[in-house]
């Protein structure tokens, strides 16, 4: 038996004929589609809400500030590590993860580093202390101390702290540097002034003070005569106890190579 085809104007009808027959399957299809749209449009805000979006810049600002900017693009906010700045005022941002302009997704965290404004400190009072218990103990403070102690003529042992600049109780925005002033020693002399007397002259006197003549450095500038004392290390007047090596500059220069100013 030969199979009946139906032609394509003939489905059709057959089509519209079901139709006509059920409308009920229309109104369904249609408020399936209609549905489907609702839904889409209800979720569709929050798809958009974590659309990507550049971090805005927020470094120097306020924390409050910082965190209505943030807020208000889409981020959340939290602090990320609280440090002491020496400049930056207390509770402003030093600084933002993810950092400025990097695109991110709406709704995740930015992370805050809070300044907690100067740090300050106390000076200790290490007077009376040797220098390495002084140096420790404002170290310990937060302080740096400065390398070259100052010595002073001082009836105290050799070493012990007499003073420091600024005075211990004052209270410094760290870092901050504090000076010592140590004790040269109560047998310690002012160190005589050596330039322009004859290398034989400086090492004598060096001599009679008890005090030891270092390597004799060269001076060929010609400032002074030949054979006489340039510079001098330790300077005049500086405390010196006995047996500390002085160092003297002798000028080599002949005696033409010196202006004396007279033509």
């Amino acid at each position: 038996m030969t199979p009946t085809v139906l032609s394509g104007t003939t489905r059709a009808g057959g089509l519209r004929g079901m139709a006509r027959r059920n409308p009920f399957s229309s109104v369904a299809i249609t408020s399936f589609v209609l549905g489907f749209v609702a839904v889409a449009l209800w979720l569709l805000p929050g798809a958009l809400s974590r659309m990507e979006s550049a971090v805005p810049n927020v470094v120097g600002l306020l924390y409050k500030d910082a965190s209505s900017r943030l807020s208000a693009a889409g981020f959340e906010v939290r602090i990320g590590e609280s440090l002491h700045h020496p400049t930056a005022p207390k509770n402003s941002v030093l600084g933002q993860t993810p950092a400025p302009g990097v695109k991110s997704l709406k709704g995740d965290e930015v992370l805050l580093d809070v300044s907690l404004g100067a740090r300050k400190a106390t000076v200790p009072d290490v007077v009376g202390l040797s220098r390495s218990e002084a140096v420790k103990a404002l170290q310990d403070a937060g302080f740096d101390v400065a390398d070259d102690a100052l010595e002073r003529l001082n009836q105290r042992p050799r070493g012990e702290v007499i003073a420091t600049l600024p005075r211990g109780g004052i209270t410094l925005t760290i870092p901050a540097e504090v000076r010592l002033s140590v004790s040269a020693g109560p047998d310690a002399v002012g160190m005589p002034a050596l330039v322009g007397m004859t290398m034989e002259e400086a090492l004598a006197l060096i001599g009679q003070l008890g005090l030891n003549a270092g390597p004799v450095r060269d001076d060929t500038t010609g400032l002074q005569p030949l054979g006489h004392v340039s510079a001098q290390r330790p300077g005049a007047n500086a405390p010196v106890a006995p047996g500390s090596t002085v160092t003297l500059t002798v000028s080599r220069a002949t005696a033409a190579a010196v202006d004396t100013g007279v033509p």
